[in-house]
């Protein structure tokens, strides 16, 4: 029956604008997240801004330098025992999430695994990885995890690193995989995939997906320039009433 009144209503003229059938099916995209407001946001001794819809598991083991913005949706793994640092006027949008790698507490392979532990050596191979791996197991332990200052972390990224310099800027949907290390002045461009084990190097350019390759080399200024972007930043976050702001591109530039 369907097919008939398709081919039936075949011969009538189309519509005003031409939409087809795909389009009519299509589901509308969802609302934008409605704007954010400065009753939104904790403002620290330090000065920092926490979204009060951030998610801060094990809130006593994340050590910030202040003057830091965590918004709303990022998901920070302070739970799995081990330190989180954030640097100075660093600045995490909306979705991140950072947690410590997991690894073996010995290479010795007549030590049980736990399951955990089969779980996360998997999910911490595999590309499409976009959340935490589970915390550690009894035979495994957390490595801490640094961010340095004058960073940028852009939206729905997830950082699984051991370390991330300062003057680093990571675009959107990127995915830092385990034990992988960012040093100082570097951009990461949106969706790059960093493998397990990668480690850029200072002024590095990287791009890539499912791995991530360096493609490029920064200016010796960038370190200056991200630098200035990132208390830029933080100054119109803060004058837009604390929520307010958007992270920009390079050297904080719009």
């Amino acid at each position: 029956m369907m097919m008939e009144s398709v081919s039936s209503s075949s011969s009538a003229p189309p519509e005003q604008g031409g939409s087809n059938k795909d389009d009519v099916d299509r589901p509308p995209p969802p609302p934008p997240p409605p704007p954010e407001k400065s009753s939104d946001y904790i403002r620290t001794a330090a000065q920092n801004y926490i979204s009060r819809n951030a998610t801060i598991h094990g809130p006593a083991n994340l050590v910030t330098g202040g003057r830091s913005v965590i918004r709303r949706g990022v998901v920070m793994r302070g739970d799995y025992g081990v330190a989180m640092s954030v640097g100075r006027y660093s600045f995490l949008d909306e979705g991140v999430v950072v947690a410590p790698c997991v690894v073996p507490r010995s290479s010795d392979p007549l030590l049980p695994s736990s399951p955990s532990s089969s779980s996360s050596s998997s999910s911490s191979s595999s590309p499409s990885t976009t959340t935490a791996p589970p915390p550690p197991g009894s035979n495994e332990r957390a490595i801490p995890v640094a961010i340095g200052s004058h960073t940028y972390i852009g939206r729905d990224s997830v950082i699984n690193s051991i370390s991330v310099g300062s003057c680093v800027h990571i675009g959107s949907n990127c995915v830092l995989m385990s034990r992988t290390k960012v040093h100082d002045c570097c951009l990461v461009e949106d969706g790059t995939i960093l493998p397990p084990d990668a480690i850029v190097p200072p002024f590095s350019r990287v791009r890539g997906d499912p791995t991530g390759m360096i493609v490029g080399s920064l200016p010796e200024c960038a370190g200056v320039e991200f630098a200035e972007g990132r208390v830029r930043d933080y100054h119109d976050f803060v004058r837009g009433g604390g929520g307010g702001g958007e992270g920009r591109g390079e050297g904080g530039r719009a």
